[in-house]
């Protein structure tokens, strides 16, 4: 009998433009257009402008380019482009809980440069890490402390990596064994860089992988199979549900059910219900931090979310308490709301030590539904509550596309002047018109 590992290879080996629905096509250059925009914004951030610097130091061969950079080796730009994607926090997200494309764009876009790939041929490699990533998540969702995006990322970015480089199924299959034992990342680091090298590492180690794979570099063609797996490895003790990896595979895509969202705020995901639910109390009545005297959050319990004080800027991103306070301070939530400055303002300060949390067992266990409700409570007395489940980030949020182009627009202007940021966006939505990748690369240096 044919196992897990043999199907899904011959798929990613097998899959065809020509055979992609029209809406994951457009689903996917949306993508594209979202995930390009946010890393030219994260390439000005330290982190980005590190992993810039880190990527050209020692290379003569400058075949990919870095976004908003010069140019560089193939899984160098990768990385670089993947730290960048992922520095804000401001990249898409879908469930089980975890970002997609900083992984797997980055690492089929400098394979796609090197190679001269169509844009066709980069939409069907990124449909193919899609599936790979989203498939391996559900199966097994449970974190035991490891970051999604940087353990199910490398498969995504190897998936993209294969399908572009023409591998074989058993190519395909060793890529998968390859990046297997180059896959990891750790919770430990959100609110500091290495929660972006995730990103990138993983998009350098997928092209990493499959370049070996396609040069005959051998591993074990099972890796997805029961006996010694991925899956014994990391999800040890925990259930696996093997046969979602393959049910479905090649008429439901995973970037359309579940789907996909677009973050319009550059926080961790689930501090956006908290934000969304504050911002909506403190315009509706006007309030302003004067009025204040008490805001109350409700959350499960042992959520790593719940934090009063943050010791750097970065570490807001991933505190309830903090985006809370920015909606009453700012009535926003930014790039600049996550500067030391602003952190560490004494009105920001001064309003964070009002906000509390609480256990809320009423709040939904499907993360497609959960919110955090929030509770304030004024001087004179007067309390209003509110939650939201469906942010204007949630996949199924129907988001416009002047929202979403407009978000690309603000991005790509930190790098790019407003003419060549619209020559981009029109390039990227018309991908699969592209003939060689090249060209795109070409526009995304910098000036």
């Amino acid at each position: 009998m044919r196992g897990t590992t043999a199907t899904l290879a011959e798929f990613v080996a097998g899959l065809d433009y020509a055979a992609l629905p029209r809406p994951v096509v457009e689903r996917v250059k949306r993508q594209c257009v979202d995930l390009i925009g946010v890393a030219l914004a994260g390439s000005t951030e330290e982190a980005g402008q590190i992993a810039a610097r880190h990527a050209t130091r020692y290379s003569g061969e400058t075949t990919s380019t870095i976004w908003g950079g010069a140019a560089t080796r193939a899984p160098e730009a990768a990385f670089a482009n993947g730290v960048a994607a992922h520095a804000l926090d401001y990249d898409d997200f879908w469930l089980p809980g975890a970002h997609p494309t900083a992984p797997i764009l980055p690492a089929a876009f400098a394979l796609a440069e090197l190679l001269g790939s169509t844009g066709e041929e980069l939409i069907a490699a990124l449909v193919a890490g899609y599936e790979l990533m989203g498939r391996l998540h559900s199966v097994a969702s449970g974190r035991n402390g490891w970051h999604p995006t940087g353990v199910f990322g490398t498969f995504g970015a190897a998936a993209a990596g294969a399908r572009l480089l023409g591998c074989t199924p058993e190519q395909v299959a060793w890529t998968f064994g390859i990046a297997a034992s180059s896959t990891s990342g750790i919770d430990a680091h959100e609110g500091t860089m290495t929660k972006p090298f995730h990103a990138g590492q993983s998009a350098r180690n997928g092209v990493c992988a499959a370049m070996l794979a396609s040069d005959g570099f051998t591993a074990s063609d099972s890796v997805f199979d029961p006996g010694h797996s991925f899956f014994d490895a990391f999800h040890r003790g925990q259930p696996v549900d093997r046969w979602r990896l393959t049910v479905g595979l090649g008429t439901s895509y995973w970037i359309e059910n579940p789907g996909i969202g677009i973050k319009m705020q550059p926080a961790g995901y689930y501090m956006l219900q908290t934000f969304e639910a504050a911002l909506k109390i403190v315009t509706e009545h006007d309030l302003g931090p004067a009025d204040i005297a008490l805001v109350e959050i409700g959350v499960k319990p042992g959520s790593r979310f719940d934090r009063e004080r943050v010791t750097t800027a970065l570490e807001g991103k991933f505190s309830l308490q903090y985006v809370a306070t920015m909606a009453i301070v700012q009535r926003r939530l930014d790039r600049a709301s996550f500067r030391d400055e602003t952190a560490f303002s004494p009105a920001v300060r001064a309003t964070m030590s009002k906000v509390r949390s609480r256990i809320d067992t009423t709040i939904p266990d499907n993360p497609a539904m959960s919110y955090n409700p929030v509770t304030i409570t004024c001087a004179d007395g007067r309390s209003y509550t509110e939650s939201v489940a469906l942010t204007r980030s949630h996949w199924e949020y129907p988001l416009t596309r002047e929202e979403w182009a407009g978000k690309f627009q603000a991005n790509a202007a930190t790098v790019l002047s407003p003419q060549m940021a619209a020559q981009v966006l029109d390039v990227l939505e018309h991908m699969e018109d592209v003939t060689d990748l090249r060209q795109v690369g070409k526009l995304l240096m910098r000036p």
